[in-house]
């Protein structure tokens, strides 16, 4: 139990490059609240570790309680915390993973009228995955070339939104490091854990996001619409190392990509699936279709 720890060694459950002990957070705690009782703390902070097999350790636990109770800490992470160990109210906090998707750029407006700009997004490591926000310059210094690389993001807050999701906000203070020299990309999950290869494709799929190699592009067709607009399509012959797909592009979809892209690794975001009559699958675009092209091999391809 979390009691037998703390009387043999509070130190045992520092956190590397946290100010905070175990002990620290109970102290607060207990000062915040004067009507809880430290047995029964410890009792629900153990609860909550055992509740995330393994996914939390004693300190996130202990602060997650906090954060729930409404007791604020400022904590300042000077190592990398694994995103396992993120919980709300942290700050300065150090985090790094792989960029698994980039959000557009997106532009809004402050209550002054002065204009701003947000980003999100998403890291993943071998514990999880997080959203992060970025704020102004931050937002305009990335774009989609980020996706698939390794991220360090420096001096960040943690939030969580009114879903109960957690997020990291980025802002004017923070740093983001692009493939930091200490770090090894082997020690992120490849980005093909979370997008599927062409080959992993099956009738049985609806929608989904699909990776691998452009292999031809076919000239872009017109046609008229029954109310008489025109409509463009374009088929793209998709690959990986075990199979291949047509992509059906229509409309806006089919002018985002050209000849130019045979060779290059492809990201088809929201794909509508469809088994053609001879029992063969195409994936289709739709409203909300993105088409990224990156600029290199994707980790986990062959």
């Amino acid at each position: 139990m979390l009691e037998n720890y703390l009387c043999a060694d509070v130190t045992h459950f520092r956190v590397v490059g946290c100010s905070n002990t175990l002990e620290d957070i109970i102290i607060k705690i207990l000062s915040a609240k004067p009507d809880l009782k430290r047995d029964e703390i410890l009792r629900m902070i153990d609860e909550r570790v055992r509740g995330a097999d393994g996914f939390l350790t004693p300190e996130s636990a202990a602060l997650s309680l906090a954060a729930d109770l409404g007791i604020s800490f400022r904590v300042s992470f000077k190592h990398d915390l694994q995103i396992k160990d993120i919980v709300s109210g942290l700050s300065d906090v150090t985090v790094s993973g792989r960029v698994i998707y980039v959000h557009p750029l997106e532009k809004f407006l402050y209550s002054d009228g002065r204009e701003g700009f947000r980003r999100s997004i998403y890291l993943a490591d071998n514990t999880g995955f997080i959203k992060a926000i970025l704020w102004n310059e931050a937002a305009t210094l990335i774009n989609e070339d980020l996706i698939d690389r390794v991220v360090r993001l420096s001096h960040v807050s943690v939030k969580r939104r009114g879903s109960g999701r957690l997020e990291l906000s980025v802002g004017r203070r923070s740093r983001i490091e692009i493939d930091p020299g200490d770090l090894s990309e082997k020690d992120y999950p490849p980005i093909t854990r979370f997008i599927k290869k062409v080959s992993e494709i099956t009738g049985l799929d609806k929608h989904l996001s699909v990776i691998g190699l452009v292999e031809r592009v076919y000239p872009q067709s017109t046609f008229k619409r029954q109310n008489g607009s025109e409509g463009r399509v374009r088929r793209v012959e998709v690959t990986d190392d075990a199979g291949k797909v047509f992509a059906v592009l229509w409309d806006s979809c089919a002018n985002a990509i050209s000849e130019e892209a045979v060779g290059r690794y492809i990201i088809l975001l929201n794909m509508k699936v469809k088994v053609r009559f001879d029992g063969r699958v195409e994936i289709h675009s739709g409203d909300r279709t993105r088409i990224i092209l990156l600029g290199r091999k994707p980790s986990g391809f062959k």
